[in-house]
């Protein structure tokens, strides 16, 4: 949800990927396969082999933000006000959806769905809601960022009629954006460190004017790739998890790096300055609550089978 644009519209991948065809129906069919408590052992070991062929797709087409922004738009719809599952939304899966998958800010997940659908065809017990964030989970992880402390089992929904309603994620420039901030993540549960620390994740990846409306379209930067060339970039190296993004906005200092409202308002807000101070001087404090906090987010509106959640490690 990263925050907030990872959590809306402008972030791609490093690949181009062709238009689907067929993959809404297929995808609805999957998704009814839920895990039981007595097949824990098997299905620890299919999220293993779905895990290590997230990580080859990650080496082949350098999708990293896309599958990062797949996690965190199917977690980031849930409400903490609603008790009813699914109606809570968070991470259920329901993001495979075309109707959610329509959203606006959702443009351009479509792609994200398209790679990684031959590794659910091939591991058929692991479910969306598991997939999505074990994705976005190994995303952070293979491009240099922190262990995410993930647990799996997380159970789908299973028509496209328990999808959320539009607008529960963020938007980039809102007229007062840490008010705007703090009314999205506080609905999940969420607070101003953990707001701050979720948005270094862009550190990843880029925006496209022609999602979003934001953003160049090129820069030094994004001009020759990886993947289909374009956008502009919070950072430089927009493959690499580290803090630059919280330098590079305390700095201010290359026009050829993107600061949205949302961004800026991090050195702004008396609250979510001293985080953003901190993690701009101390990398390792930066990792160590991000890891908290993503895996905090990935769990939301969750429902586990078995109700303790599966664990990798």
């Amino acid at each position: 949800m990263a925050v907030h644009h990872l959590l809306r519209r402008g972030v791609s991948s490093g690949s181009q990927i062709h238009p689907l065809r067929g993959l809404f129906h297929a995808s609805q069919e999957l998704g009814r396969h839920q895990l039981s408590s007595a097949a824990a052992g098997d299905a620890a070991a299919e999220l293993r082999g779905a895990r290590e062929d997230v990580r080859q797709l990650l080496k082949a087409t350098s999708c990293h933000p896309i599958l990062v922004r797949l996690g965190w738009h199917d977690a980031g719809t849930y409400d903490k006000n609603i008790t009813e599952w699914p109606k809570c939304g968070g991470a259920n899966g329901s993001l495979r959806f075309e109707v959610e998958l329509k959203h606006g800010a959702n443009a351009g997940l479509v792609n994200a769905l398209k790679l990684i659908q031959p590794i659910k065809d091939k591991f058929s017990g692991v479910t969306y809601a598991d997939l999505f964030q074990l994705a976005s989970a190994t995303a952070i992880e293979e491009a240099g960022g922190p262990k995410i402390p993930m647990i799996y089992g997380r159970v789908d929904v299973i028509a496209p009629e328990q999808c959320p309603p539009e607008g529960r994620l963020p938007a980039a420039g809102p007229p007062s954006p840490a008010e705007h901030l703090r009314e999205v993540f506080y609905r999940m549960g969420l607070n101003d460190k953990e707001i701050v620390a979720l948005s270094g994740a862009h550190t990843l990846g880029r925006a496209r004017p022609e999602r979003s409306g934001w953003g160049k379209p090129e820069t030094k930067y994004t001009k020759d790739g990886p993947g289909a060339p374009g956008g502009q970039s919070w950072t430089s190296q927009w493959l690499k998890f580290d803090n630059s993004y919280f330098k590079a906005i305390k700095e201010r200092r290359d026009e050829d790096l993107l600061v949205l409202p949302t961004d800026a308002v991090l050195f702004e807000d008396s609250s979510f300055k001293i985080y953003a101070e901190k993690y701009a001087k101390d990398q390792d404090a930066f990792f160590e609550d991000y890891a908290e906090a993503h895996a905090k987010l990935s769990n939301l509106g969750a429902k586990f089978d078995p109700p303790k959640g599966i664990s990798l490690e």
